[in-house]
């Protein structure tokens, strides 16, 4: 049931882009992202990122349809928004996982600095008030260095690569889930 609804949203994204993936495209500064590991790290947690809100709709969605549901069907949709909110988990935590790498990664050039920057300024978007310092200042300094190199080549993250990401936390959500169900049973 949750693999149906997966498909149906990435479908409706498929239509949205006429059934063709999202591909990179080359620009003179995908040689310098391919050498500078803090630009691969940027686009890995965007990619991660992005897997962790595709699969927030998706949980969200069924806990929409899990409080419309009558008690006999709502077993069934309750296992499915557990396997969904433990993939939501999953993904938040890998995005984590790659911020946490920021410190550990070097920046080979002044646009793999922005990278770093766009990561920390990204992960406290979410977290803080954007306008308290230091984000303002943050954001000023980002904005001079883009002046300065261009901007990180910010095509989107190939979608086959969210739809893969996206069923490898829904199976770890899913091992999971099951495995917990089962335990309590046994208790």
């Amino acid at each position: 049931m949750v693999d149906r609804m997966m498909a149906g949203s990435l479908n409706t994204n498929s239509r949205r882009n006429r059934g063709t993936p999202t591909r990179p495209r080359e620009s003179g500064k995908s040689r310098e992202a391919a050498s500078d590991p803090a630009i691969a790290l940027f686009t890995n947690c965007r990619q991660a990122q992005r897997a962790s809100l595709v699969l927030c709709r998706l949980q969200q969605r069924l806990e929409a349809r899990l409080l419309a549901t009558a008690p006999r069907e709502a077993m069934d949709e309750k296992l499915g928004y557990s396997i969904a909110y433990q993939a939501e988990i999953e993904a938040m935590t890998a995005a984590l996982k790659l911020q946490d790498e920021l410190p550990q990664t070097p920046a080979r050039s002044l646009l793999g600095v922005v990278a770093k920057l766009e990561i920390v300024a990204g992960a406290d978007r979410d977290i803080d008030d954007p306008t308290e310092f230091p984000w303002p200042h943050i954001a000023s300094i980002l904005d001079d260095l883009k002046e300065i190199t261009g901007s990180l080549p910010l095509e989107q993250p190939d979608r086959s690569a969210i739809d893969a990401d996206c069923r490898r936390y829904r199976a770890m959500a899913a091992d999971l889930v099951l495995q917990t169900k089962t335990e309590n049973l046994s208790t």
